[in-house]
């Protein structure tokens, strides 16, 4: 934009924050460069007020966007009732699904002011909702970007996702009456969840003005109607300078590689959490004084399902969960693993593995239209089935016994390109007439 020019203002829709994964990262520095060329207005979804650990955990984050100039206008809220019973069940199962079957119960607060678009950085309903309904109250363009599929077009995949829940449950409980309970009830909820979800994404998407995406995976994930209605960045997500200096920084400290390997994604079930553990339980066998380390925040409840399962593999000792950590701290740990273990379900270009093999560690994973698309060709990198927890195994035991003789990150656009890409969408879908 000229020195003269009028900046647009931007009314953003986001939880910026790392602590919430890899979406929350890509939505901070995004908004972090809207503000050197737009009026920006930062309203957050009730995803990250609902969630009092993660808000806490955000704070800095979300003062170092004020620091640039972004002024916070405004929140959406569940009732009080809905939260109630989220602690009392422990669950966010009630919550999802009354957003999903009655948005209307949420409460938007937000200051008035004359914006000129409204942009949607997250896929999660909570996010893609409030900007649907910000864009109708205040008359104005709206442009969503999805991070992750908010919906599967094709059965398979979403049954391959269904199975890692269940498997994932099915360690981390203990009775018969337990595995027994859960499958009469969770299965259902998992595909009303997934009905609900698609008949309200395919009718609010198509209210938006632009629907973008940081990967092409995301809008075949979606399925064949949605590949032309999307636009994708192919990719969106890269590593930033920043990134590369610490990558630089850690690469001269590290001078070999230790006895453990890393699980690449959070710990959760839909990035391969149960498979990620069993898969090292047999690799255990030919390497009995190996390591498994998990990094990434998650609930007191998942940690202890998981130290549970843990103890059930018999891994408990051989298996490490560091919580949340500053991006240096885990590049270092990466960097120091033999292997990164990434049974993920769920992604869409995947910062883990860019991460991993700007590190020089390879890559054991599933091959999932994600990976497939951008990683299948890299040096170091080895998929196999989604599911296949066999030969994930087969091929992590390969990989650790006769070592990998090259790693290579594929060659993709910087991150200044993809930042200029997006904010040329995003003007362009303002100032359209």
């Amino acid at each position: 934009m000229g020195c003269d020019t009028v900046k647009l203002s931007l009314l953003v829709v986001s939880s910026p924050s790392p602590v919430t994964g890899g979406d929350g990262l890509r939505a901070l520095r995004s908004i972090k460069n809207y503000a050197k060329h737009f009026n920006t207005f930062l309203f957050t979804p009730w995803e990250l007020w609902s969630n009092k650990s993660v808000l806490k955990m955000s704070i800095a984050y979300l003062r170092d966007l004020a620091s640039t100039g972004v002024k916070f206008v405004g929140f959406a809220c569940l009732p009080k009732v809905v939260h109630k019973v989220r602690e009392v069940l422990n669950t966010r199962a009630c919550e999802t699904l009354l957003s999903l079957i009655a948005p209307g119960i949420a409460h938007l607060s937000v200051g008035a002011a004359d914006y000129d678009i409204v942009v949607v950085l997250h896929e999660y309903w909570a996010a893609v909702y409030s900007g649907y309904t910000l864009a109708r109250l205040f008359n104005t363009p709206s442009v969503v970007m999805l991070q992750s599929p908010p919906f599967y077009g094709f059965k398979k995949r979403f049954e391959n996702i269904v199975k890692a829940l269940m498997l994932w449950k099915a360690i981390s409980r203990s009775t018969h009456i337990e595995k027994s309970v859960l499958k009469i009830e969770v299965i259902p909820r998992y595909y009303i969840e997934e009905y609900l979800r698609r008949l309200r994404y395919e009718r609010v998407l198509r209210r938006y003005s632009t629907v973008l995406a940081v990967s092409k995976a995301i809008a075949i994930e979606m399925g064949s109607e949605w590949v032309n209605k999307v636009r994708s960045l192919d990719p969106g997500v890269t590593l930033d300078r920043e990134d590369l200096e610490m990558i630089k920084s850690v690469e001269k400290r590290v001078r070999e590689k230790e006895n453990y390997i890393v699980l690449g994604g959070r710990p959760y079930a839909e990035k391969g959490l149960a498979e990620a553990l069993i898969s090292f339980k047999f690799i255990l066998k030919h390497f009995p004084q190996l390591k498994l380390v998990i990094t990434g925040k998650t609930t007191p409840t998942i940690l202890f399902q998981a130290k549970k399962a843990c103890k059930r593999l018999g891994i408990e000792d051989k298996v490490t969960f560091t919580g949340f950590l500053p991006r240096e701290k885990r590049f270092e740990i990466v960097a120091k693993a033999k292997l990164v273990l990434y049974p993920s379900h769920v992604d869409s270009f995947s910062y883990a593995v860019l991460e991993s093999l700007h590190l020089n560690t390879p890559i054991v994973g599933y091959r999932i239209p994600a990976l497939e698309i951008y990683y299948s060709k890299c040096p170091g990198v080895e998929l196999v089935e989604e599911g296949d927890i066999e030969a994930l195994t087969i091929k992590a035991i390969d990989a650790l016994e006769k070592g990998v003789d090259t790693v290579e990150p594929p060659e993709i656009k910087s991150w200044e390109e993809i930042l200029n890409e997006e904010i040329e969408m995003i003007t362009k879908t303002a100032t359209a007439s």
